[in-house]
């Protein structure tokens, strides 16, 4: 698989566009149909995404926080059935494209001769409604609009990177996986903390997120895989927040996980956390006692479910 930021029009495509937050089963589903359309074609199947979403350019307030960062995102699409990803700029500029404007520059700069288009799909900022005006600019410009399926979630619903997000601000990590068809993970550095874990028996490994607009889950304490530099997954029990039976008021939410029966050396390192599925809510106890004990119960939860 290629991934392309130049224009490449050498090799004949088809495409499917959008920002693939997540490369969710939605996306999976129409990542298939876009395959076989393009064998049925004899077209090269591309995926045209972007660097970060639009809405980061012309309405940064209402952008909504990522669910992958681009690394993860462009690892998860060379590893599906697509031929080529090619990664847009979307700038001032090509804000401004109309809906047949930017066809056109797929169709000349991508050699995009076809595009498959999901339910929801709208370009250009005019964001013209149905697949008939589509279809229209398409047979001026000599490309073939193909309407994809639309894939819904069990509860009926269409499936999609907003239905995810939700899923995670509740902490319905569960379900956030059978949508998303793996595990919600963040990756960060491993920095310094101030060691209070390791002095009540805990140790922890303080996450510095890598990208600070992924999504953060709903506070409280998780069982989640840990994938340490080595390549191996452990299990651990991490806290999402501000630790308030240790910590002053107005103290920063943190992301921290204590990794269960790992002795490794971690700091300045890179490590995914695999949500798994959310214990309790964080807690401010009486004392440190009630705080161990407690921890000691959330242990034994995780090495149940993970072990």
């Amino acid at each position: 698989m290629a991934i392309l930021t130049r224009k490449d029009a050498t090799k004949r495509r088809i495409a499917s566009v959008g920002m693939m937050d997540g490369v969710h089963a939605g996306h999976r589903f129409l990542l298939d149909f876009l395959r076989a359309q393009g064998d049925q074609l004899n077209l090269r199947a591309a995926v045209v995404t972007f660097e970060d979403h639009p809405l980061m350019t012309v309405a940064p307030d209402r952008a909504p926080q990522l669910l992958t960062t681009p690394e993860q995102k462009l690892d998860m699409l060379s590893k599906s059935v697509v031929d080529d990803v090619i990664v847009l700029n979307f700038n001032h500029r090509m804000s401004r494209m109309s809906a047949s404007k930017f066809l056109e520059m797929l169709h000349d700069r991508w050699g995009i001769d076809a595009l498959v288009v999901g339910f929801n799909n709208r370009f250009g900022r005019d964001r013209k409604e149905g697949i008939d005006a589509y279809q229209a600019i398409g047979e001026k410009i000599g490309m073939k609009i193909i309407e994809a399926p639309e894939m819904t979630a069990e509860n009926g619903q269409p499936l999609s990177s907003s239905a995810i997000r939700q899923c995670i601000q509740q902490g319905n990590m569960e379900q956030a996986a059978v949508m998303l068809t793996h595990p919600y993970t963040m990756i960060g550095k491993v920095v310094h903390g101030q060691a209070l874990g390791r002095k009540i028996g805990f140790p922890t490994a303080n996450i510095d997120p890598e990208t600070p607009r992924q999504l953060v889950p709903k506070s409280g304490v998780y069982a989640a895989w840990v994938v340490t530099p080595d390549g191996r997954k452990n299990a651990a029990m991490v806290n999402i927040g501000v630790r308030p039976t240790v910590s002053g008021e107005g103290s920063e939410p943190t992301i921290e996980a204590h990794i269960i029966d790992y002795t490794g050396y971690l700091y300045d390192e890179n490590v995914s956390v695999e949500f798994v599925a959310r214990l309790r809510d964080e807690k401010k106890f009486k004392n440190m006692d009630s705080l161990v004990k407690q921890l000691h119960k959330d242990e034994n939860k995780v090495r149940k479910m993970l072990l």
